[in-house]
């Protein structure tokens, strides 16, 4: 009989359930791997390109990676959060945190109001049995704009970016 309950409980334990203190911790690492990734590698333009200005949106967009999303609303980034967001990216150019993303895009022209400035939207990390996933989007103006979904590893140095999932769009 132990040995069947040992086997029941074996998938639970492995299942990568992480306690609300292991989350917070692995969402701050999380958030700022997949701004790197995005501001510094995926950035449209390639790797040395660097944007007048990282404009940050301050809160999670749950629908962040679909193109097809205006909502832009969710939960605030918390202030570790966001320090992290900026270690991570403080050497790619000036970085501020928005509230409202609709007051840094001009309506006459499909671009940002700041010249060279780039709007960044993260999703909620969704965890599952190989990590996570962050749903992400770059927007520099109607021909630049990039939405996606990050696959986030846990690795001795951290979690990182490992690459694309799912659907994405490019403008």
């Amino acid at each position: 009989m132990a040995v069947l309950v040992g086997l029941l409980l074996l998938p639970a334990c492995g299942s990568g359930v992480l306690t609300e203190g292991e989350r917070a911790a692995a969402e701050i690492q999380i958030y700022a791997a997949v701004t790197r990734q995005l501001v510094e590698i995926d950035n449209t333009f390639g790797p040395e390109y660097r944007f007048s200005r990282i404009l940050i949106l301050d809160r999670l967009d749950p629908l962040a990676g679909d193109a097809m999303n205006q909502d832009h609303s969710g939960q605030s980034l918390t202030e570790e959060q966001r320090q992290a967001i900026i270690a991570a990216i403080d050497h790619l150019g000036p970085i501020e945190f928005i509230n409202d993303w609709s007051q840094f895009v001009r309506e006459d022209v499909p671009e940002p109001v700041i010249p060279g400035s780039v709007i960044i939207t993260l999703a909620p990390a969704e965890f599952d049995d190989e990590g996570a996933t962050v749903g992400a989007n770059l927007w520099c103006g109607g021909v630049c704009g990039l939405w996606l979904t990050y696959r986030v590893v846990e690795g001795p140095d951290g979690w990182t970016a490992a690459g694309r999932e799912g659907t994405w769009a490019i403008s």
